[in-house]
């Protein structure tokens, strides 16, 4: 084989195993272990507060604020 053939065949297989570490560690990434709890207090909170319309700027604060 040619030395410019073996080179161009060695960059391209380099090439795909850069991009197949990248995936894998895209992979490992999105499965990493992360909290997937809910906080279902502070969620009912802020709920409640959008449906209610919640404290706004163009309202005047409450008397004890």
């Amino acid at each position: 084989m040619l030395p410019t053939t073996t080179y161009t065949m060695v960059k391209i297989k380099i090439e795909e195993e850069l991009q197949q570490a990248a995936r894998e560690r895209r992979a490992r990434e999105a499965a990493s272990p992360r909290p997937r709890t809910i906080d279902f207090a502070s969620l009912g909170r802020r709920i409640r507060v959008q449906l209610r319309g919640g404290p706004s700027a163009d309202r005047p604060a409450a008397a004890g604020a």
